[in-house]
């Protein structure tokens, strides 16, 4: 017997992996991960909070507008929906403020008070997308919220909230 051998006795086959064998269960593995994680990133816009819906919905607002031959377009959207809604479906407030510094990216914030007390906020995330002054409206759980985006020479202002 030769040292560090694995040996059988001699009625008993030894049982040799395949060539590949490990790597095709790898690559099986890898394909169901990526996978996962491209499913995961699209539930993303689902599964955020009722500000980050509405950054997301002006983002492609920006980007349709910068693509578009008008100076203006005004979205709609429904943010406040499960599965992080207002308790009680009870409505929000929802403030635009322009950036007002002390952040890295120069960007507005965008603020959700729920009627019920809970609030969510996050940036615009855009530098190219502003508001010049604070903006607000009040907006119940089933009404459509409309947001106007205006083109400049600065980028895209956020015009009117109703």
């Amino acid at each position: 017997m030769i040292p560090g051998l694995i040996s059988a006795p001699r009625s008993q086959p030894v049982a040799v992996p395949r060539a590949g064998a490990f790597s095709l269960s790898f690559y099986h593995s890898l394909v169901w991960l990526v996978a996962l994680a491209t499913l995961l990133a699209g539930c993303e816009y689902v599964l955020s909070d009722v500000a980050t819906r509405i950054r997301y919905r002006l983002h492609a607002a920006v980007s349709e507008l910068k693509l578009s031959t008008h100076d203006s377009v005004t979205v709609s959207l429904r943010p406040d929906r499960w599965p992080d809604e207002c308790p009680k479906r009870a409505g929000y407030r929802l403030v635009i403020s322009p950036y007002r510094g002390g952040k890295q990216v120069a960007t507005g914030d965008i603020a959700v008070t729920c009627r019920g007390g809970r609030s969510y906020s996050t940036g615009l995330g855009l530098e190219e997308l502003y508001v010049a002054q604070d903006l607000a409206v009040e907006k119940g759980s089933d009404e459509d919220l409309h947001i106007t985006l205006h083109k400049t020479s600065s980028g895209v202002e956020i015009v009117g909230l109703e």
